[in-house]
């Protein structure tokens, strides 16, 4: 027979006769089919457990929960409604099953929502730090994809169970290897780890398909890594942890649930929902957020790690404000039953989480248009982690990513998945968990025994305690962060040109006119005006929900969209949903916006007479170019002379201001600002720097006292009056000055109060995350596809990473230990004589000395002022040393 009579097996590679092909497909049939049905993920509505293997005391997922196995004896333990009562809630909307397996357009409890406010632009006074860059080279439009799923890793997250299997048939009749039914298999076989290593790795440093591809035929052939097709399922089916996908508009502007379920044109371009076939044209695939907390219980140390947030609110300070379990936010869902009939408050359960929501729009490829970015990712923030790890990558959690290429016209219609989810959560999930690892407490031992105790009691553990056990899953959002435009919409706010602009008070802003259109103004004193206003009326949670009421009774158009204007609102939050949201607290401005990309940028802009066309006026405080240019150069100089560590290489930031970020703009204001612009600016303007500068450094403090936001607070008022009697000097001509970002910088004290110091909820980590994703987009056809196949397989790993304890995605392979509480790698040491110091490479433990050695060593003492009146004692060289 010729070879053109040959077959090529899909997964095994090998060249065979047909008979042979049907044969060798035939006898996997009826096996195949039995271990599918045993793993079909949506045959049981009752295996809500997690795919587990390898060891005995972890729950598996298709098993029923041995619950003799799972409690300990009834004297030692508590039952679990003692521990965790099940909540009964009133008029709440009946909740729905968490979705299981790959589902498309499932159905949703929150069904209506305001409508989006159209006119809520981005616009210069929210600037976001990257300018538009001219050129064609743009993100790509969105190319709506005609041909059908192929057998491509592409394509793997799009196949379900049947549908894999039909195409499987069409093209070889059955599946062809014995890996495919091993694929199947509960429990992670050596090989699978091994495969599963090299997915994290590809995940972690983005290698290409093809990189897979030569490793895994060539370097590391006989270890037997399967395709990566293969391998991709095979990671799905360990995690359980599957995508729903909602139709979407081709242009992004709404998602189709809720109030838009039964529309087939697009409410806002009234682009067709459907292909002429009847199937969607686009789709947003949402990552269930469930099992990924889920997955934090399944491992001893992830399991030990979320109950930071218990032992930190046993130990903490009233009397100082170092996380956002000390703001008077989270203070008062301590005392905040979920519901009257029962003694559960908010956060009673060791278990119970802390969550933060993020999103913001970042450009795939090139920046085109300020204010058009073309995908937003959703993540969460667990603030049950301790802050040295919650914003790591691996820790990071997202849902998914709202495709671009245009910005979305109703971004709650995204959000109602995680909505669900959330009053899923609130009402409690039943979950199980491994006990945790306290060995693997990342705080110091004594500082944390008092808190284990207190958990042993709340866990009713006692000697009979087993390794595993079953508890209520409750997790809350008492944080939600961002840039002000992303907030507003979130909170249906009228948002920055509005005539309440603000969302913590209830300033009015003064019109001004400009050429193209007319811009509200927040200064604290209006120009017809004779002083400040010194005192500002704040939202509360009971206020804001009165307004809403008002809105809800307005009998007229009319009436209600004066009640909007009067009080900036457009209509009810979607968040109003949420028992552990409050409106006047839960929504911090975020300082990397409002200081590093606004207040800092626009300071410069004043100095170097590039803000908004505007000139000095009556002030003195622009200076020459000559001046700035020397500024630049010597910024650019002082690169060489400061670690790598502390900020990255610093451009000459008068020749390109541009490539100025955050980070970069951050450390330029707080160390070299100070010493360069001294005898620059004039006397009044330098100390007015200086007085910015401190309130920056207050703003940064890991911690910060009650006395000390006292302080703040008086220090920024003082700086806002001065900034307007400076720059804005009281004259409607230059009402540009005072746009909303000096305004909010007010508002810090009182967020500081409310959620906690500001770094817990700055968008550094959002940024970082987004950075994080643009190496994993490198097909500019279809680069929304790979961003939905990155961020599932992404949260996949984490699971898996979890269950099995093996790498992640960000995890480095230097090996960390904890001495004295404080975290090395293995190249630093700590000596027992000097237990405060970390000491890193070269660490010579076995030095040899040489005929220099002395004199090198009296070159370094001799810069310390005692080193000449000190003389060793006259002893050998190698017993001085010693000594």
């Amino acid at each position: 027979m010729s070879e053109q009579d040959l077959e090529k097996c899909f997964c095994c590679g090998e060249w065979l006769r047909p008979r042979q092909l049907y044969r060798h497909v035939e006898n996997y049939q009826k096996l195949l089919a039995l271990r599918i049905s045993q793993v079909n993920l949506e045959s049981n509505e009752e295996d809500h457990a997690r795919v587990v293997g390898g060891n005995d005391n972890i729950i598996g997922s298709n098993e029923a929960i041995d619950l003799e196995l799972m409690q300990a004896p009834a004297d030692n333990d508590a039952s679990m409604d003692e521990l965790n009562p099940e909540i009964s809630f009133g008029p709440a909307p009946d909740l729905l099953e968490p979705a299981l397996g790959l589902r498309r357009n499932p159905p949703v409890t929150i069904e209506d929502w305001p409508e989006p406010d159209l006119d809520l632009e981005y616009s210069d006074e929210e600037d976001d730090g990257n300018p538009p860059i001219d050129g064609s080279e743009g993100d790509p439009e969105f190319v709506e994809r005609q041909d059908p799923l192929r057998l491509d890793p592409d394509d793997e997250p799009e196949y379900g169970d049947e549908e894999m299997q039909d195409m499987l048939r069409e093209v070889l009749g059955d599946i062809a290897d014995e890996q495919w039914v091993d694929m199947y298999a509960r429990n992670m076989s050596d090989e699978d780890f091994i495969t599963l290593q090299f997915l994290a790795t590809r995940l972690r440093t983005h290698f290409s398909r093809q990189t897979y591809e030569d490793l895994r035929q060539g370097a590391f052939e006989e270890l037997g890594i399967p395709s990566e097709f293969i391998a991709w399922r095979r990671l799905r089916i360990l995690s359980g942890l599957e995508s729903r996908l909602y139709d979407c508009c081709i242009n992004s502007c709404c998602c189709y649930l809720g109030r838009y379920q039964g529309l087939d044109k697009c409410p806002f371009c009234n682009e067709n929902r459907y292909k002429t076939d009847g199937t969607a044209r686009r789709s947003f695939r949402y990552t269930p957020l469930i099992p990924q907390l889920q997955a934090f219980f399944q491992n001893p140390r992830t399991a030990n790690n979320v109950r930071h947030r218990y032992r930190a609110e046993q130990q903490s300070d009233p009397n100082v404000v170092e996380d956002v379990i000390s703001g008077s936010h989270y203070r008062s869902l301590r005392q905040t039953q979920l519901d009257p009939n029962s003694q559960y408050r908010i956060f009673d359960h060791p278990n119970d989480i802390a969550l933060g929501l993020s999103t913001d729009g970042f450009t795939l490829f090139k920046r085109r248009r300020r204010g058009h970015s073309t995908a937003w990712p959703i993540i969460l923030v667990n603030y049950n982690l301790h802050p040295k790890i919650r914003t790591r990558l691996e820790n990071v959690l997202c849902v998914g990513v709202i495709p671009g290429p245009t910005q979305c016209k109703d971004l709650n219609s995204f959000l109602i998945p995680l909505l669900d989810e959330l009053l899923q959560l609130e009402a409690g999930i039943p979950s199980s968990a491994l006990k945790p690892d306290y060995d693997a407490t990342p705080e110091d031992e004594d500082q944390v025994a008092a808190a284990q105790a207190r958990e042993h009691e709340a866990m009713a553990a006692g000697e009979g305690e087993c390794d595993g056990y079953n508890f209520v899953l409750r997790a809350f959002l008492i944080i939600v962060f961002g840039d002000i435009p992303a907030i507003s919409k979130l909170m249906c706010m009228k948002g920055h040109n509005a005539l309440t602009p603000c969302r913590a008070c209830y300033i009015q802003g003064v019109l001004c006119r400009l050429r193209k259109n007319a811009v509200y103004y927040v200064p604290l004193q209006h120009p017809d005006e004779l002083r400040p206003t010194n005192a500002l009326y704040m939202r509360t949670q009971e206020l804001f929900l009165n307004h809403l009421a008002e809105l809800d009774a307005a009998r007229t158009q009319v009436q209600y969209d004066q009640v909007a204007k009067d009080y900036g609102i457009n209509g009810r939050s979607v968040f109003t949903h949420l028992k552990s949201i409050d409106l006047s607290s839960s929504f911090p401005y975020d300082i990397m916006h409002l200081l590093f990309e606004n207040l800092v940028p626009n300071m410069i802009r004043h100095w170097t007479g590039q803000f908004k066309g505007l000139d000095q006026g009556n002030g003195s405080y622009q200076l020459p170019k000559p001046r700035w240019e020397g500024v630049g150069r010597s910024t650019k100089l002082a690169t060489k002379f400061l670690p790598s560590s502390f900020v990255g290489t610093l451009p000459d930031i008068a020749q390109d201001f541009l490539l100025y970020k955050a980070e970069a703009l951050a450390f330029w204001i707080q160390y070299l600002a100070p010493v360069l612009l001294l005898g620059v600016l004039p006397n009044k303007y330098y100390k007015h720097l200086l007085l910015m500068r401190e309130i920056v450094l207050r703003c940064l403090q890991l911690e910060i006292t009650h006395d000390e936001i006292n302080e703040l607070e008086q220090m920024v008022y003082q700086w806002v009056f001065e900034y307007e009697k400076y720059y804005y000097q009281y004259r409607s001509s230059r009402l540009p000055t005072c746009p909303l970002t000096i305004h909010a910088l007010l508002h810090m004290p009182y967020y500081i109060r409310k959620t906690g110091p500001l770094w817990a909820s700055w968008a550094f980590v959002m940024e970082r995350f987004c950075g994080h994703l643009l190496p994993a987009v490198k097909n500019r056809i279809r680069p929304y596809e790979h961003l939905d196949n990155y961020v599932q397989r992404r949260a996949q790993m984490q699971a898996v990473s979890k269950i099995y304890d093996f790498p992640s995605l960000a995890r480095p392979f230097v090996h960390h230990t904890y001495v004295n509480g404080e975290r090395i790698s293995s190249h630093e040491v700590i000596y027992p004589a000097f237990p405060d110091f970390v000491l890193g490479t070269p660490i010579n433990r076995h030095p040899i000395f040489g005929h220099t050695t002395p004199q090198q060593t009296r070159k370094i003492f001799h810069a310390i002022p005692a080193w000449p009146s000190w003389k060793p004692p006259t002893r050998s060289y190698h017993s001085r040393q010693a000594y």
